[in-house]
């Protein structure tokens, strides 16, 4: 059955044409099992989807299969759905063409359209498709190496999964870096990088910059630079006021695991990273094996690391320390939040640490991954 609503037509209007077959079986809890009640809309939506979807046209859903017309108006060139029923089942897809179709089968739920017309479209459907692989191979691997720790594996074994995440981690972000850098659409490249909240800071900026040139005249990629920009600025002011580097250490005296007081000034002549964290801080765990690895580098080099606790247990806080293998001195007063340490170095969020020298000065804060061993080969070279 052909069913359209009608439309003012414009230069700036699409349509875009769908086929659909399989329509009794688009079946959920939540849907009428009135299949002729169930309506199609053709949604606008905001980047950032900080906004609602905005409706541009709609359609009932009649008879098994059919066809469906629907039209919108688009200012510019941006992302659009067609949306079956109470977010039923949902098509992306971007107006980089006057008409576009698609053939849908309403019975399945992977890769259950085929797109024609729009170029762009096809594309972001591969992108939808590859990002979310990726994404599954970086949760499994994630899942895995948990599973390993708790189960108190070998080294050897805990290792080799660690690379297998950093190697899932590497693949979505490349993927991601050369898909953005060999993109020729502007909708695609944002999308690709408003995904890449795995990729580092300066691959971001870098990616960003590469899409602005490219793109000169994106009003999108201009707001989100300036937006980028701004939230840049506003991070390095506050990390400005609350920066502890060219700052004497404050004394900090803690109970270690036996219950004996550790100060931070008994460590003085030694280049000491005072490393907050917790056992519970899934973020911390994840970091430390990247701070073992650095500790077994330089810890005969005139430096050590004096771990730092938020924990409000003993038990799990030391099984934590055995599982993951943390050799250097710990100390906590299982206090949780409300933790001496925090009162004194005023941190937000863990993990943090301060990097302080043999005299007692604070030379670096927020050391991760490459920073951190970077760090430390400058001033212990």
């Amino acid at each position: 059955m052909f069913s359209f609503s009608c439309k003012q037509t414009s230069k700036n209007t699409f349509q875009v044409s769908i086929s659909f077959s399989n329509a009794d079986k688009l079946i959920s809890p939540f849907s009428s099992p009135n299949k002729s009640a169930i309506k199609v809309y053709l949604q606008e939506v905001p980047y950032g989807r900080d906004q609602s979807p905005l409706t541009l046209d709609s359609s009932k859903l009649s008879g098994n299969s059919g066809t469906i017309l629907l039209r919108g108006m688009g200012k510019s060139e941006g992302i659009y759905e067609i949306v079956f029923g109470e977010n039923l089942l949902e098509v992306p897809l971007i107006n980089d063409a006057k008409e576009i179709k698609l053939n849908i089968d309403l019975g399945r739920r992977d890769d259950f359209y085929q797109v024609s017309g729009s170029d762009a479209s096809k594309q972001l459907q591969e992108l939808i498709s590859n990002i979310g692989q990726k994404n599954y191979e970086v949760e499994k691997a994630f899942a895995d190496l948990d599973s390993l720790k708790r189960m108190n594996a070998s080294d050897s074994v805990t290792i080799a999964a660690t690379q297998l995440k950093n190697n899932a981690i590497d693949g979505l972000n490349n993927y991601l870096k050369h898909f953005i850098s060999t993109s020729s659409n502007p909708t695609l490249g944002i999308l690709a990088l408003s995904w890449g909240r795995s990729l580092s800071k300066s691959d971001f900026e870098t990616a960003l910059n590469d899409l602005q040139k490219k793109f000169p005249d994106n009003t999108v990629l201009q707001n989100m630079k300036k937006s980028y920009d701004m939230q840049q600025a506003e991070a390095e002011k506050k990390i400005n006021e609350n920066s502890w580097i060219g700052k004497q250490a404050p004394e900090l005296s803690l109970p270690d695991v036996n219950g004996k007081n550790i100060s931070l000034s008994s460590f003085k002549g030694k280049y000491v990273l005072v490393d907050f964290w917790a056992s519970w801080c899934g973020p911390c765990r994840m970091e430390n094996p990247n701070v073992v690895r650095v500790y077994d580098e330089f810890k005969n080099k005139n430096f050590t690391i004096l771990g730092v606790s938020l924990d409000k247990e003993k038990d799990p806080w030391v099984q934590a320390i055995k599982d993951d293998k943390l050799a250097w001195t710990h100390v906590s007063d299982l206090k949780y939040w409300n933790s001496e340490a925090v009162n004194i170095f005023k941190f937000e969020g863990i993990p943090f640490n301060v990097l302080v020298d043999p005299q007692g000065k604070i030379i670096a804060q927020e050391l991760r991954g490459d920073n951190l061993e970077n760090k430390l080969k400058e001033v212990l070279r």
